[in-house]
């Protein structure tokens, strides 16, 4: 499996297993991005992302079919809530529906949450909640760049969490609590607060030299002004436990420094130690990719719910989750109207049973009701089988007419995305809806351009491209790409004729 750490500038990536809460990796990569390819976690141009992605998995030769991602983004809203004790789907509604009351957020943030505690409140037990709310259109960005790499995304989870399944893992860690987790880059610090081995309140901050005058310790600066306020934060809230230690990991080139400073105010630092369960990082840096290695422990549902594609499906914003709700929607009401038609049933059969039970009886016992009955059940048999033919061929015709067809007028549909670039069309090729294009450009970036044309033009589904192939042309020295794309057409949905319509033609 893949698993990815995703912020603006980087993306750190590595292959691995997870078996019995143990990983083993067996490689690992890192993307550093141009400034503005992704801006607080969202992806401006997914197009040249997927590109990018596609060829560092294929240099460092690590192909997988699924991948697990770590997000950072100073988008996300952290909350702690007091809620009524409720289990699995019941808690997910009860916390969505607080963060948006409480939060003033609409449905469009993607919502999860770890249980950080119980409390009591008016004598009531409660549980304390630590929870996330990202913006929707983020986590969707990287649903469509994994669509197009052709790599089924398992999981979407805020790196605070991500990290927390490693913190917790490790039973070392939890000899430091209260312990503050500082994960130090020069464009974010992230801090997590851990107590009684669970992740209790989350920050991140965005930085940048200008908030600091251009000083060349912004990074620095940023650390100690977070720590301090984390410090107070925590003094405030449980002045009789204050913080102890911090861990740092992430970019440490200022680790002395900072440690010196912290040990003025008797604070215990350390950088963040590979874990037991953690094997084969030995060749590369295992503080980097941290977040990303614990994306790939699996989280404990009794306590959290962390992944944001399975918190949207149970909530009914995915296709998956939206059909979950609808059936148990139209079970409940089913359920409902049978209850009640039984109990209205019930009660005027009582009424009369006591005075017809007899003549009721031998009314059915008479050879005259059994041979109706008889010549009845043939009928009826006889109708189920002409209505099962016929609901046979409206379905088979129903089908028939929705597959979809190679027309001359989606070929020029497809040949809009391609005016105004260098590339050409080299052949098609069309099998059971899906259309693939064999294309070659005089330039390396046309491919994405073409890509973005189609995601645009909004014609065609499951558009997935595989990156290009650079050769030199037959007729000149000059190198040209070649490249893959694959799109389905769309099933048409037969229009319902309208009744008035039908009527006119009779």
């Amino acid at each position: 499996m893949l698993s990815f750490d995703i912020t603006d500038r980087h993306i750190r990536i590595i292959r691995g297993t997870e078996a019995n809460n143990k990983i083993k990796v067996s490689a690992a990569a890192t993307i550093d991005l141009e400034e503005g390819l992704i801006v607080n976690g969202h992806i401006k141009d997914i197009p040249k992302i997927a590109t990018i992605i596609n060829e560092e998995l294929k240099n460092k030769k690590m192909a997988d079919k699924e991948a697990v991602i770590s997000i950072s983004s100073n988008l996300v809203i952290f909350k702690e809530l007091h809620i009524p004790k409720a289990k699995g789907a019941q808690l997910l509604s009860m916390v969505q529906n607080q963060m948006q009351h409480t939060m003033g957020i609409a449905d469009d943030y993607s919502i999860s949450y770890t249980i950080a505690g119980e409390i009591e409140e008016d004598g009531v037990a409660a549980l304390k909640i630590l929870a996330t709310a990202c913006p929707f259109e983020v986590v969707d960005c990287f649903r469509k760049v994994f669509s197009m790499l052709g790599i089924g995304l398992r999981s979407v989870a805020v790196a605070c969490n991500t990290i927390s399944r490693l913190i917790i893992s490790d039973p070392k860690m939890k000899a430091k609590m209260p312990m503050l987790l500082v994960q130090i880059d020069p464009n974010f610090v992230s801090l997590n607060l851990y107590e009684n081995n669970q992740l209790t309140f989350s920050r991140f901050a965005s930085i940048d030299a200008v908030d600091y005058d251009n000083s060349e310790d912004y990074i620095y600066e940023a650390v100690t002004e977070n720590i301090s306020r984390m410090f107070q934060f925590q003094r405030s809230r449980n002045p009789e436990d204050p913080i102890k230690n911090v861990v740092f990991y992430g970019d440490t080139t200022e680790y002395i420094r900072l440690t010196n400073a912290l040990e003025s105010l008797d604070i215990t630092t350390s950088l963040l130690g590979v874990p037991n369960n953690i094997g084969g990082y030995e060749n590369f840096e295992f503080q980097a990719y941290a977040n990303a290695i614990g994306a790939m422990l699996r989280s404990n549902k009794d306590s959290e719910r962390i992944n944001l594609i399975e918190t949207d499906a149970t909530s009914g914003r995915s296709a998956a989750g939206a059909s979950f709700v609808v059936t148990v929607a139209v079970a409940a009401i089913a359920s409902i109207a049978l209850v009640a038609g039984i109990t209205l049933g019930a009660n005027v059969v009582k009424s009369q049973y006591e005075d017809d039970t007899a003549t009721i009886q031998a009314w059915l016992d008479s050879p005259e009701t059994a041979q109706k009955t008889a010549a009845v059940d043939t009928a009826q048999a006889k109708l189920d089988k002409v209505n099962s033919f016929r609901s046979s061929l409206e379905e088979a015709k129903g089908y028939f007419d929705s597959l979809p067809v190679f027309t001359t007028e989606v070929k020029s549909t497809i040949e809009e995305n391609f005016k105004g670039t260098d590339a050409e069309i080299l052949s098609y090729t069309f099998a059971n809806g899906e259309i693939t294009l064999q294309c070659r450009a005089d330039d390396n970036q046309t491919p994405a351009k073409v890509v973005t044309n189609f995601v645009e033009q909004d014609a065609f589904s499951n558009i997935t491209y595989t990156g290009y192939n650079s050769m030199s042309a037959q007729d000149s020295a000059k190198e040209v790409y070649d490249f893959t794309i694959f799109v389905q057409i769309k099933e048409v949905v037969p229009e319902e004729v309208p009744e008035e319509t039908t009527e006119e033609a009779e």
